[in-house]
This record gives C-alpha cells, structure tokens and sequence, in this order.
C-alpha cells in the first residue's frame, strides 16, 4: 500500500519518492496514530468519474511541534481545497503525493479536508464500472488491493496504519449500496440528486480493505445466521444483477457462509470479528473473491451457475466462500504489517478452507482436492530459477503486486498443513487463538506467529521456519534401494537435492512400500541431511514399489526410482486408494518434468485410469496432465496415436447413457484438444443445444466453448450467428469475446492485440480469460510472432493491469509454445533486457515450462523447432 506520513528526523528531508519504501512506511507509523477517514463520494449514472471529499483526523506525538512535512498518498485526477487544522493549504504535489507544510500541523490531533475527483472505468481503476450490456444497467464496486486506494482518495496507504472509515455516498434514487458496515440509523435519505447513504464507522481497517458497492442491484436476504459475533438481527444478505437471480441458489449459498463462519470462529476460538457479514456478485470482477471486512465481493460466475455445475466448480465455490470467510481472522482481523507477509493471510486462507471442506463437506476428499488444485501450482513455481521464499522481502509497496503468485497462494498452505500435522491440530490451532487474540485489530508479522506456535508447543520452530518460509526452493526428493541376490533389500537411503538451491529441508516423511505379497507397508523418518538411511527397509524383502509422501501431506518434489516407476506407470489403475493413486500419478507426472520418464508411457498409464476413474474431478485432472503430454511434451507424430485413443475413449464415455458427473470437463478438453469429426460434431451438437448425450448440460460458457472449437477449426458456418442470436438480449458479451479470439485469422489476432493494450476497455477479466483463446491449441504459428511484442509490453501490464495479470500474461504468452524457436525469442529478451527483479522472477517462471517443454521433446524424439 503506498502511505503518507511524517518523515521522522533519523531521515533526510527529501522530495518523496514513488511508491511507499519501507523506511519511509517505518517513519510513519512511528508518528502517527489514531487515523479516521470520513469519505463523501458522489456518483451519477453513466460516470466516467468519481467527486467526492475527504476528511482525515490522526494523532501526532504530544511532545514538541512537528518539524518535518506530512506525506500523503494520492494519485488520483485532481485534489482542491485542502485545509489543514481550519487552515487554507497549497500544498505541494510530488509524485502522486500530496506534502504538506509542516508549519500547518500541530501536536496532538490534526484534521484534514480535500475535495477530490478520480477515474471511474471497466478495468483499471479502483472504483470500477460494470455496464450491463444486456439492459444497460451500471454497477460500481471498490477495489483497492494491494495498494490502489490512493487512487480514489488521500489516505494514508500503507497496511499497518489502520483507520476507521465512514462512508457517505450520494447516488441515483434508483440504486443499492453496501459498504463495511450496515447503513447508520435513518442512514439513507432523499436528496434532489437522487438519495444520500450514510453508514456506520468501522472498526479499524487497512485501507485496502475499505469497500463498498453501488447499482441497481437486487438483494436476497439469507436465513438468519447463527454465528458469534454477527447481529442475529442482520441476516446475509447477497447483492447481485436482477438478470442473475434466476441462477441463484440461496439456500446453497447461505448454508455454505453460516456453516464456514460458524466453524472458523469454533477452530480459531475467536469470535466473528464484524457485526454483519454481506456478499456481492459482480460481473466482470477480475478475482475470483475479495475479503473486504464485513463484504465480501465475489466474482458472479464463481458462485452461481446457468448449467448444473461440476464437482470442480462445486469445490472450487466453497473452497473460495471459506478462503474469504477465514481472511476474517487472517487479514481482517490481524493484518500483515508489510506485503512481505502477504502468505501470512493468504497461505493460512487457503489451509483453513481445505480444513473446513474436510470438516464441512466430507465427501468432496479434501486433501485429494488439495493435491490435485493447491499443491501443482506450488511445485511447478519452485522449481524454477525465478523462486522466492514464502515470505518475499519488499521494499516499495509500489511492487507489492508481484507478491502475488503461487508461493503465497499454493506453497504456503501446503507447508503450512505439514506443521499442521508435525505440531498436531489442538497446538496448532491452540497457537492461532494466541496469535489472533493478542494481535485482534492490529499488525503482525511471521515472528509473532512464531512466538505464538513455539508457545503453544513448547518447541522451536527456527529451523523450520529458516528452510520452509525464509529458503527459496524445495527439496527433490528420492529414495534409492537396492536388493541383494536374496532379494532382501541391504541398502536404501531417502535422498535430498536442493532444486535450484542450496541446503536441505526439515522432512517427516512416510514412505509406502508395495510388497510382492499383496500387501503394503508403511515407515515414517525424518529427515534434514541429503542423504538418511532408511533402516526400516534393510532386511526386508524387496517390495515392488516404493512411493513416497503417500498421504501427500510433506512438501517436495518426490521422484520415485526407475523400479518403481515401472511398477507404477502398469499397476496404478489397480490401486484402490484415490489419494494414493493421485500421488502415485502425480510422482509419476514429475518423472515426465524432470525428463527421466518419456511421457508416451505416462500418457499410456493416464488412459488406462481414465477408464476406470469413477472420481469425477480426479477424473477432470488427470485429463489436464494427459493434455500436457500430447500437446506439449510430444511430437505430432508420437503423439496422434494417444490423441485417438483418448478421443475414442472420451467419447465412449460421453456415450455411455449415464450421468457420471464427467460430462462437461470431457467435453471441455475435447473441445481444445481434437478436431476429428466426431468431435467437431459433438461442437456442433453443443452450440445449438440439441440431442445432447446423457448427463451434458452445458450453460452458455460451453456453448460459446464449442462455437469457439469450430472458429477454430474454420468450420463455424452460421453457428455463431445462430448462437449470438438464440442469447438476443442477454449478457454474453464476454463470451463472444473469447469466442473470436481463436480465429485462426492473421487480421483477427492483430485486433485482439491492439484491443490488450488498451488500458480502459475491454475489463481485464475478458483480457485475461481470452489469451486461452487467443493461444488456441494449433495456432502457434500465428501466435510466436506475438511473444516478443508481448515481453516488451510487460513492464506496461505490469503498471496497468492488476495483480495476477502480469504473470497470467508471461504463462499465456510464453507457455503457448513448445519449440526451440520461442525459447530462442525469450532467452534473447532476457539477455538483451535490463527488467525489474520482480518481472525477471516472473519470466524465469514462465520460462521454466517452456524450457521443460523443448527438453522433453529432446529427449523423446521431437523434431528441432517443434
């Protein structure tokens, strides 16, 4: 977040800089406390700006007048009438700051008044504008994270001056608004613009968590919830489109919210920390939640749905209601001092959401789901040479952006569930009442979780704490035995390599050795050296297999030996356990990535699961890694034989009369994957929503899914016009955005090129879902001349798009390709370009997969430049 503040007299009197430094954020919160914001904003229909006014009131130390300037953040159009403690100012205006005369200031408590006006957009501001294409209906939402919230108004912008809020919004008669907190009593009153909203202050906040929503909106009031700490007068209530309500399920959503809140505030031994909690669906909204105290604001589509929804999507929506409802505690409730700690909310939000679907919902398999959604992310990032640690020291909250990624989304809740199970539930979670009691509306860091978890487990986490959260990397991890000519094993040792790093890691870790009996058994060791011997196994006689990490609850990268992997790629279908298997399949996939297994033979195995595999998201996953191998991994010609088995057997299984719930992922990765004629077929089938198979219900998304497959194909005929017009009147713009985006027309993609470097239009969730498109499986021919424009263009997305924007764009861009040739355009980028370290992280990353891709194909028989 960038800040305003005193600069203390330990520093230079200097023109502020861009951007928040620490040192500067530092000075700051060492002088200036008690922070309030009375905000005034006032809106009209059709606004491409926002007018409103500011009043702060903080406390300066009592002892001695100030003698420095006051910083304050604000990088929006225009600031007037500034008065500072009843006084007229003309302050200075430097690099989206505002410095004030400290001559103006005084001790004890200072007040400030602005007038203000910033830019109200589609994409790109922080207060933003969704406009309905279908009925033309405007819908403004906040959202300033991590560090935007200077750019609708002065504030001081940094996350550990925290500061109560009140909202006034003066809006149409026609709209809805909802804020933080509830309206204050006989709070909403006609004015001759329309009506005046005044709600109630909050409890203190970091400014990116402020919030509120405004529009024509319709509001679903839930069942009265049973939550300590909620009003059991305020019942959830959701916000959403009236075109909208027809495709919600109330009762389903509510449930899921009470039941979250309730089991977090049970878990944590803390009660709900706001007195209401509100949700908001919004279209257009470029994540897919954010955790606003007391509002949280979702992405419509990840909450309500036009078709019946998958197992994924139904996973994928209460992980995501319980991720928000922990933020809470975990970043509402205490909040990270600095973006450094960002996993610090992040990390625990995910690990708790796993928690509550395995306590909630038992049979969604929770660390199955874990497994197949949380931890790959995880691992393809830490191995490659643009890695961080968990925790990624910043010093200018004006890169906070680029904090965002896997480590902190996806590695942090998976080393945080192998302290979760090293520690045991009850300290653990006995050491987070700790934490969140005694930091409760204020800041932290990892050191006073630390302190709060070496408390309640009377032991020291240092070394844990060195390796899994200051340490880039992971450890790659083998076991390697070997039989005598008895067949008992006489030597077997687990094995460390750091993967791009130095050093070794803290491991308890659970190894599963297959017997040649039928039977299985199991060992547990730690290990923090490269090389332990595993004296279980000595004497024993030689198992089949051994598969490590079989609960999937360490972190690492876990390569089985060429004896187990032979055993495993012929006998995984037979094995009965789900999580088992989906280890063994996933130990068996990084086999492929490290180049040591050819990835015909995985693909093989694949198939062979995919035939049995009743479980339909471990279904829908696997299908993922069998796309990898044939799209990327594999040469056409080694690859066409797999394609047709897989098309063969996915369409048998569209076929088959039943309803198994795997109908629409098998359809979505037909639809990129194949164009033979049945499946070319299946499209057509889709897209005019006629004689469909058994059980394949597609909402509009897949229908525009398959019109987008014959674009692709060139094959489309009237079909989009067909399709376009049977949703006459309804809100598919976006779709019919993706949709084009993979013609395979030279002209077309130059239009989509110049429409992603406009920064106001179309909104950058469009922007973003459509590189998939725009990068359409086959097309690299027309894409690679793109991937050079799109690294000089980074630094430019990096400024003007959001967080996980820029990284989205390197992966799509980069990762659209497998050939000598790209690998050849970024490696001369990076040679030849002076980048930001942020960016440069990122890139390596994306280059990563690319450079995996050129040498797999290498190894397996690819063809040079393909």
């Amino acid at each position: 977040m960038l800040a305003t503040s005193i600069i203390c007299l330990a520093l230079t009197a200097q023109d502020p800089t861009p951007g928040i430094s620490r040192e500067l954020a530092i000075a700051r919160k060492e002088l200036i406390s008690e922070v309030e914001y009375d905000l005034h904003f006032v809106l009209t229909k059709q606004a491409t700006e926002v007018t409103g006014e500011v009043w702060i009131r903080f406390q300066l130390p009592d002892d001695g007048d100030p003698t420095e300037p006051l910083v304050i953040d604000f990088a929006g159009r225009a600031v007037t009438d500034v008065r500072v403690n009843d006084r007229d100012a003309q302050p200075q205006h430097l690099n989206n700051h505002i410095v004030i005369d400290p001559d103006l200031l005084v001790p004890g408590i200072n007040g400030i008044v602005a007038r203000f006006q910033s830019d109200v957009a589609a994409t790109g501001t922080p207060l933003t504008v969704y406009r309905d294409p279908a009925d033309g209906r405007e819908y403004y939402y906040t959202l300033v994270v991590p560090a935007d919230a200077h750019q609708l108004f002065p504030c001081f912008d940094q996350p550990d001056l925290r500061a109560r809020f009140r909202f006034k919004l003066d809006l149409p008669s026609d709209w809805v608004a909802v804020a933080n907190t509830l309206p204050a009593e006989d709070g909403v009153t006609a004015i001759a613009t329309g009506k005046r909203w005044l709600f109630e202050q909050t409890q203190p906040l970091p400014t990116y968590l402020m919030a509120f929503a405004c529009g024509p909106f319709d509001i679903v009031t839930g069942p009265e919830m049973q939550v300590p700490g909620i009003d059991p007068n305020s019942p959830l209530r959701i916000f959403l489109r009236p075109s909208q309500l027809k495709h919600l399920d109330r009762d389903a959503i509510s449930l899921l919210h009470d039941n979250g809140l309730r089991w977090v505030a049970n878990a944590f031994q803390v009660p709900y920390p706001f007195n209401k909690l509100d949700i908001v669906l919004l279209a257009g909204f470029p994540y897919g939640g954010m955790e606003h105290a007391g509002a949280i604001f979702y992405r419509e589509s990840a909450l309500i749905f036009d078709h019946p929804p998958t197992v994924a999507e139904l996973v994928r929506r209460s992980t995501l209601i319980y991720h928000e409802i922990s933020h809470q505690w975990f970043g509402n409730l205490v909040t990270m001092r600095w973006f450094d700690d960002l996993w610090l909310k992040e990390g625990f939000a995910t690990f708790v959401a796993y928690k509550a679907l395995e306590a909630l919902e038992p049979n969604r398999k929770a660390w199955l789901r874990f497994l197949q959604r949380v931890k790959p992310r995880a691992y393809q990032i830490d191995s490659t040479p643009g890695t961080t640690p968990v925790y990624q020291e910043l010093q200018n909250l004006a890169d906070a952006k680029s904090a965002y990624g896997a480590i902190v989304y996806n590695k942090a809740p998976a080393v945080l569930r192998e302290l979760h199970d090293r520690l045991g539930s009850d300290v653990f979670f006995r050491g987070l009442e700790a934490f969140l009691t005694r930091h409760a509306f204020d800041n932290a860091d990892w050191r006073d979780l630390a302190v709060a978890l070496e408390a309640a487990s009377k032991s020291d986490l240092g070394r844990w704490s060195d390796r899994w959260l200051l340490a880039p990397s992971m450890p790659q991890v083998r076991v390697e035995w070997h039989a005598d000519d008895n067949g008992k094993v006489d030597r077997a040792d687990l094995v460390q390599g750091a993967i791009g790093g130095q050093g070794t890691w803290p491991l308890r870790l659970e190894l599963l050795s297959f017997e040649r009996d039928g039977t299985t058994r199991r060992t547990t060791l730690d290990s923090d050296a490269q090389r332990t011997p595993i004296t279980a196994m000595i004497g024993q006689p030689a198992p089949l297999a051994v598969l490590a990490n079989p609960a999937d609850v360490a972190y690492g990268q876990f390569v089985p030996d060429q004896e187990s992997r032979d055993w495993l790629l012929a006998n995984a279908a037979g094995i009965e356990d789900p999580l088992i298997r989906a280890v063994a399949l996933s130990a068996l996939f990084e086999a492929v990535r490290e180049a040591e297994l050819d990835p015909a033979r995985f693909a093989s195995a694949a198939l062979d699961v995919l035939q049995i595999e009743s479980d339909s998201d471990t279904h829908a996953w696997l299908l993922g890694k069998l796309g990898t191998c044939l799209h990327r991994y594999l040469p056409q010609e080694r690859a066409a034989p797999l394609r047709e088995r897989a098309t063969t057997l996915l369409l048998a299984q569209l076929d088959d009369g039943e309803d198994s719930g795997r109908e629409l992922s098998i359809f979505r990765f037909l639809a990129r994957a194949s164009t033979a004629a049945e499946v070319l077929q299946l499209c057509r089938v889709v897209t005019r929503g006629e004689d469909l198979p058994a059980g394949l219900q597609p909402g509009k998304k897949d229908r525009f899914l398959a019109v987008a497959a014959l674009i692709a194909a060139g094959v489309a005929g009237d079909d989009f016009e067909k399709l376009t017009a049977a949703y006459a009147g309804q809100d598919v713009a976006k779709e019919i955005f993706l949709a084009k985006a993979a013609s395979p027309d030279a002209d077309v993609k130059a239009e989509y090129w110049r429409a992603y470097l406009q920064p106001e239009d179309p909104p950058e969730q469009w922007t973003q879902a459509s590189l998939d498109y725009f990068h359409w499986p086959g097309q690299d021919a027309l894409t690679l001349p793109y991937l050079a424009l799109a690294l000089e263009k980074v630094e430019w997305v990096k400024e003007h798009r959001r967080i996980f924007f820029m990284p989205a764009w390197l992966d799509a861009f980069i990762n659209a390709h497998s050939s000598i040739e790209a690998l050849d355009i970024v490696d001369g980028f990076l040679a030849t370009t002076k980048l930001s370290a942020d960016i440069e992280r990122k890139l390596l990353q994306s280059r990563d997969g690319l450079a995996r891709a050129v040498g797999i194909r290498r190894v397996f028989g690819a063809a040079q430049g393909r």
